[in-house]
């Protein structure tokens, strides 16, 4: 028994030995370390970038000053372009009152050293590690600006889809495109935009939701367009100019009534049936057809009231207004156009 105790007391002795060791290098690392953290606790971590920029070693202040110097801040203020389609919208950082943040970015590279736990902070240091981080450039703005910006930014992005017509609007003749419908999806758009920020182009592609319209421009089909003042008769097909006719419309006391109308029916050689107007009070009841029928050899009767789109044999009337209403052609247009539209159609008549 006494020779195990004995072995035990000589043993006890390397082991306080090494344990006091580890505790002395412990302190003394413990010791270098905060006083390297109270030599450089102004300093920025080495292996710190901003915007590619080594801070290193620096100061606040002096990361301040050569941010400012090498910084290209006319391409870094310049307008976000918001883009869609063949479509753009320029954000002007003067009108969010947006700015390049300086003091946030030497900030955040202060902090990249100095937040983390003081443990990482020494490993670091023990095996020759900087921080080895790139604080990208930072913007502020003004939120409720911003806000007002996407605001007018949804407004004018989004629309509904429209189908391609010939119309009158106003009493105007309007030639409407076909257009898809859009809508911006205001989040990821809002995301997009402050994304963009840190791209060099400073351009962002908008997320916009398409619907196509339900009629295309070559899916209109045939028109009829008559332009009172001019004496023209139009035949569109598919926004485009199919044959055009000179015609004679209404006098003044008769005028041929304005407006969006349609083909009715169409008529070989018709019978003229007086219309009891006042003007017709003279003449019979009905007029065969034949060389003194009224409505020549082709009518095409419009929805407006007892107007017919008519040959004449009064040939010398065309370009003038001088009928009672009716719109009156040579005789040869009329058997043209009668070939060349069907029952349904529009028939728009305007003052151009």
């Amino acid at each position: 028994m006494i020779p195990e105790l004995h072995f035990w007391k000589v043993m006890k002795r390397p082991v306080g030995v090494f344990l006091l060791c580890v505790v002395g290098a412990v302190l003394i690392f413990a010791a270098v370390h905060a006083g390297l953290d109270l030599a450089f606790k102004k300093n920025i971590a080495k292996g710190v970038r901003v915007a590619g920029i080594d801070m290193g070693g620096m100061t606040k202040a002096a990361a301040m000053q050569k941010l400012q110097e090498n910084l290209n801040f006319p391409q870094l203020e310049s307008d976000i372009v918001a883009e869609f389609a063949s479509s753009t919208w320029n954000l002007p950082l003067g009108r969010i009152d947006g700015y390049v943040d300086l003091q946030a970015m030497v900030d955040e590279a202060y902090a990249a050293d100095w937040s983390v736990p003081f443990y990482q902070r020494w490993l670091r240091r023990t095996i020759f590690r900087g921080a080895n981080k790139d604080v990208g450039v930072i913007y502020s703005y003004n939120e409720a600006k911003f806000a007002a910006f996407m605001d007018e930014l949804e407004t004018v992005v989004n629309r509904d889809p429209a189908n391609a017509e010939i119309k009158l609007n106003s009493g105007k003749l309007v030639f409407q495109h076909a257009a898809d419908g859009w809508k911006l999806d205001r989040a990821e758009a809002t995301q997009v935009i402050l994304d963009s920020f840190a791209k060099r182009d400073h351009k962002a592609e908008l997320p916009v939701a398409v619907t196509p319209p339900q009629i295309f421009d070559n899916q209109i089909g045939k028109v009829i367009v008559v332009n009172t003042v001019a004496h023209k008769l139009d035949l569109y097909n598919n926004m485009q100019v199919e044959v055009q006719y000179g015609v004679a419309v209404g006098m003044p006391s008769w005028p041929t009534p304005k407006g969006t109308f349609v083909v009715l029916s169409k008529q070989r050689n018709p019978t003229w049936v007086n219309p009891g107007s006042s003007w017709a009070a003279d003449m019979p009841p009905y007029i065969p057809p034949g060389p003194g029928n009224p409505l020549g050899t082709r009518a095409i009767q419009t929805s407006a009231p007892g107007v017919f789109i008519h040959g004449t044999y009064s040939s010398g009337s065309i370009g003038y207004s001088v009928s009672h209403g009716c719109i009156r052609m040579y005789i040869k247009d009329s058997e043209d156009l009668f070939e060349r539209v069907d029952v349904g159609i529009p028939v728009l008549i305007w003052a151009g």
